[in-house]
């Protein structure tokens, strides 16, 4: 029963103090300049809820999301999300149920999942744009949809 007792509370404070990491609030910072385009005004950034503005499939998990308009020809519109790296809402996992949509490319690297927009810009563009942001990202795994 002693056994028992000192697993329970062991079992507890391993739990609170995971539960304290994930709470702890992320540092999202992105890029000030990605290729040719140059952040138009400061990033926009909160913890993420499923009822905030944009809400990509996947991303009901994220901890945190940015957002920042990029000036250039022609603008763009970043979506970073702060994902967890624990199973279920990952950021490999949004990219997998995002679908192709026109103007909009996503990626994932490492726990972040983005998501470029811009109606102006062909694929190749959109293309130029998220290599240019992965490479300011901290170092991970990445690809794009």
């Amino acid at each position: 029963m002693k056994r028992f007792l000192y697993f329970a509370i062991a079992a507890a404070v391993i739990g609170i103090a995971s539960e304290q990491h994930s709470c702890a609030a992320p540092n999202v910072t992105l890029p000030s300049t990605a290729a040719e385009w140059s952040l138009a005004a400061p990033q926009e950034c909160a913890k993420h809820t499923p009822a905030g503005p944009q809400v990509w499939r996947g991303t009901s998990g994220a901890r945190q999301v940015c957002r920042a308009t990029y000036s250039g020809s022609p603008e763009m519109a970043l979506t970073l999300y702060d994902m967890p790296e624990s199973p279920g809402a990952t950021a490999f996992d949004a990219l997998q149920k995002w679908r192709i949509q026109p103007g909009k490319m996503a990626f994932y690297k490492g726990g972040y999942f983005g998501v470029v927009e811009s109606a102006a810009a062909d694929r190749d563009t959109l293309n130029r744009f998220v290599t240019a942001v992965e490479a300011a990202l901290p170092p991970g795994g990445e690809r794009r949809e």
